[in-house]
C-alpha cells in the first residue's frame, strides 16, 4: 500500500507541470465564458389565496372554506391560472414592449410547499425588464382571477424587487469550478502521461532487449558499437563473440525451453564478470557479443580468459541434475583499429570467432590490429 502511494505520489511530482497547466487553461476559459455570457437577472413576486370574507355571513363560512382551501386541487387551479397569464394568454402581457415580452425572458410558477402562497419568478437580460413583467403579470393575473373565483380572495403578498446583480453568470464561482474540474482532468492526463511512458518504455525495451538472456539485441548491439566510434573516434575498446559451441551442438537435441535456459544463464554469469559500463548482447542463437570501452590492449585477451574460465562451467538444465550441458566457450576477440568502420570490425570478429571454433578445445583467438593475429589457444 505505502508503495503505491509512493509511485502515485512521484506521478503527481513529475506530472505537476500538466495539472497547473490544465488548471490554469480551465479557470482562463471559464472567466472568458462568463465575460461573453450576457448577464440575467431575476425578480419574483409572491401571491397568497385566502377565504374572501365580504361573500360569506358568517364565521362558520369562512372556516369551511379554510378547510376547503387546504385541498391541493385548489392552490394548484390558481397556479394554472397564474401560469397561464404568464405564458402571455392575457391582453396586457400581449401588449407589452416587444423587447421585454421576447424569448429572452423566462416566466415559471411554484406553490410554496405546504402553503397557500405561490411564487412568481422572471428572468431575463435586463434587469428592468424583468421587473415590468412581474408588475404586468400580476396585475393582470388578480384581475382576472379575483373575477373567475369570487369566493377566494386572491392578493400580491411580496412585491417584485429590483435585481441589482445578475444570477448568471458567477464568474468567481464559476472559475472555482472550472480549476476543481481542471484538476481533475489534469490529474487524469498525468497518469495517463505517465502511464503512455511505461508503454513506451516496455516497447523499447522489447525491441533493444532479448526477451530470453536479457542482453541486448544484435541490432542494438551494433547500434551502440557504432556510437561507439563514431562518440569516442580515439578511445580504444575490445569487442568480441562467444560461440557456446556446447550449447550450439545441443540446439537440434535439446527441448527450446532448456536452450533458453542455458542461454539465460551463460548471460548472467557473464555480465557478473564485467563491469558496469561493458556491453552485452545476444549475438546468435548460441553466441553472445562483449563490448568493453576504454580497454587497453594489454589487458583484453586476460581479460577474455579470464571469462572464459567462468563461462566454461557446466550448467544444470533440470531439477534432478541429470541433463547437463557443457558450454564449451570459443571467444573472438578484436581490438578497434583507428581506421576502421563497424562493419570492418564485425568482419573481422567474425573471422576471429570462427577461427576459435575450429579448434578441439575452448580457445580465445585475439586479433589486435587488422594485420596481425595472434593465436590465444591454450
Amino acid at each position: 500500500m505505502f508503495m503505491e502511494i509512493n509511485i502515485y505520489l512521484k506521478t503527481l511530482q513529475r506530472g505537476w507541470w500538466i495539472i497547473v497547466l490544465v488548471m490554469f487553461v480551465a479557470m482562463n476559459v471559464s472567466l472568458l465564458a462568463s465575460y461573453f455570457t450576457p448577464p440575467v437577472y431575476e425578480t419574483s413576486s409572491r401571491f397568497v389565496v385566502s377565504p374572501n370574507a365580504a361573500v360569506y355571513t358568517n364565521s362558520w363560512d369562512i372556516v369551511d372554506s379554510l378547510d376547503t382551501l387546504d385541498r391541493r386541487s385548489i392552490i394548484n387551479t390558481y397556479k394554472e391560472l397564474l401560469t397561464s397569464a404568464a405564458t402571455g394568454s392575457s391582453p396586457a402581457v400581449e401588449n407589452l414592449n416587444p423587447e421585454l415580452s421576447s424569448d429572452q425572458y423566462s416566466v415559471s410558477v411554484v406553490v410554496i410547499p405546504e402553503s397557500n402562497i405561490l411564487k412568481l419568478s422572471v428572468e431575463g437580460p435586463d434587469p428592468n425588464g424583468v421587473v415590468q413583467i412581474a408588475n404586468v403579470i400580476g396585475a393582470e393575473a388578480l384581475d382576472y382571477i379575483n373575477q373567475l373565483y369570487p369566493v377566494y380572495n386572491f392578493s400580491i403578498l411580496e412585491k417584485p424587487e429590483f435585481p441589482t446583480t445578475p444570477i448568471r453568470p458567477e464568474p468567481i464561482k464559476n472559475a472555482g469550478l472550472a480549476l476543481l474540474v481542471g484538476a481533475v482532468i489534469g490529474t487524469g492526463l498525468a497518469f495517463s502521461r505517465e502511464q503512455l511512458y511505461y508503454s513506451y518504455d516496455r516497447l523499447r525495451e522489447r525491441a533493444i532487449v532479448d526477451s530470453v538472456t536479457s542482453a541486448y539485441t544484435r541490432s542494438h548491439f551494433e547500434k551502440r558499437l557504432r556510437e561507439e566510434i563514431l562518440n569516442s573516434p580515439d578511445a580504444s575498446f575490445a569487442f568480441g563473440v562467444i560461440n557456446f559451441r556446447g550449447i550450439e551442438e545441443s540446439v537440434d537435441v535439446l527441448p527450446q525451453v532448456m536452450i533458453d535456459r542455458a542461454m539465460r544463464k551463460v548471460t548472467q554469469v557473464l555480465k557478473s564478470e564485467l563491469r558496469g559500463r561493458d556491453i552485452v548482447g545476444r549475438w546468435d542463437v548460441s553466441q553472445l557479443s562483449v563490448l568493453l570501452p576504454s580497454s587497453t590492449s594489454t589487458a583484453i585477451e586476460t581479460t577474455f580468459k579470464r571469462i572464459q574460465k567462468y563461462l566454461a562451467e557446466p550448467i544444470q538444465l533440470n531439477e534432478t541434475g541429470d541433463i547437463i550441458v557443457r558450454p564449451d566457450p570459443c571467444i573472438g576477440v578484436v581490438s578497434r583499429n583507428p581506421f576502421e568502420s563497424s562493419n570492418d570490425i564485425v568482419e573481422r570478429v567474425k573471422s576471429a570467432v570462427a577461427q576459435a571454433s575450429s579448434y578441439e578445445t575452448p580457445t580465445v583467438i585475439y586479433l589486435s590490429t587488422p594485420f596481425i593475429v595472434e593465436d590465444g589457444a591454450e
